[in-house]
């Protein structure tokens, strides 16, 4: 059976024309054993998967699409456990605070930092074969979990050839094939809102976009059986999807909040250090001593 693990949601700012929850209603209509909604750089998309999933009976799974600046191969990327999600926490907090609001910036050594515990698999279509090849060997070594690739057939006419392509790809590097349909919308009739979007995301009209537009309307939710027919001559990258599904065992429901460990001096209370503190601030502050109104 077959699961969608690359859904882009409306959080992949620009790109994503459905809601998180859209998308989950569609998956489980299609028949699906289950959904992971993956936006660029960003978790912001997967609590709201979670919930609708839940709502409806379906598996969901966290994950995210990963973005580099340095030229390296966008990833999909699920955290197999709460260890992992909080590497995971930490690597796009490691691009946002190397780039401007909502611009975060990563690098392949980011990656190979915090990669322990995530299921990673580059994208076939998203660089060429060598600059994939050359990532999946540098990770290869130091990821504790197999490494995929992840394939698409977007009917764009060549999908045969580029499919034997990537399975090549795959068999010299020893790694998984897997299947996704790379949705970005649950349904066909969504792509006009995906190209107005688009010319928003590259500052031009609908008009003039040209190749800039997706091909066609279909990056959207297929049927279990499509998605089965599409890959009828690799069915091992179906079997994959829930395979890797199988092999994500963190689930939101584990997070609980946390209250943080206050640090406290010696032999004193919490109440009593920030005392201290406040007066030791306000010596450094108002060395003659604070105002009446500020004391």
């Amino acid at each position: 059976m077959f699961a969608e693990l690359a859904a882009a949601s409306n959080f992949s700012f620009l790109h994503g024309a459905s809601h998180p929850e859209e998308l989950v209603v569609a998956a489980a209509a299609a028949g699906y054993a289950g959904i992971a909604v993956c936006d660029r750089n960003t978790l912001a998309g997967v609590v709201r998967c979670h919930l609708a999933a839940k709502d409806v009976g379906l598996r969901s799974a966290v994950g995210t699409r990963l973005s580099f600046m340095d030229e390296t191969p966008e990833m999909l990327c699920w955290p197999t456990d709460r260890a992992a999600y909080g590497r995971l926490c930490r690597l796009l907090t490691v691009g946002n605070m190397r780039g401007e609001k909502g611009d975060c910036r990563l690098l392949l050594s980011d990656l190979e930092e915090w990669c322990k515990g995530l299921i990673l698999a580059p994208i076939a279509q998203s660089a060429a074969p060598e600059k994939i090849a050359a990532a999946c060997e540098r990770l290869a070594p130091l990821a504790d979990q197999k490494l995929r690739l992840a394939l698409s057939m977007p009917h764009g006419g060549q999908d045969r050839r580029r499919l034997a392509r990537a399975l090549e790809l795959a068999s010299q590097l020893a790694i998984a094939p897997l299947a996704t349909n790379l949705p970005l919308y649950h349904a066909p009739e969504r792509r006009p809102l995906q190209d107005v979007l688009t010319a928003i995301r590259e500052h031009t009209t609908v008009e003039r976009a040209g190749q800039l537009l997706t091909a066609n309307a279909e990056r959207h939710i297929k049927s279990a059986a499509e998605m089965a027919r599409l890959f009828e001559g690799c069915p091992e990258a179906i079997a994959e999807t829930r395979a890797v599904l199988e092999a994500i065992g963190f689930s939101l429901d584990e997070l609980r909040y946390e209250y943080p460990e206050e640090p406290t001096d010696p032999g004193c209370t919490p109440q009593q250090t920030l005392v201290r503190l406040t007066e030791d601030g306000a010596k450094k502050r108002y060395p003659q001593g604070a105002p009446p109104e500020v004391a």
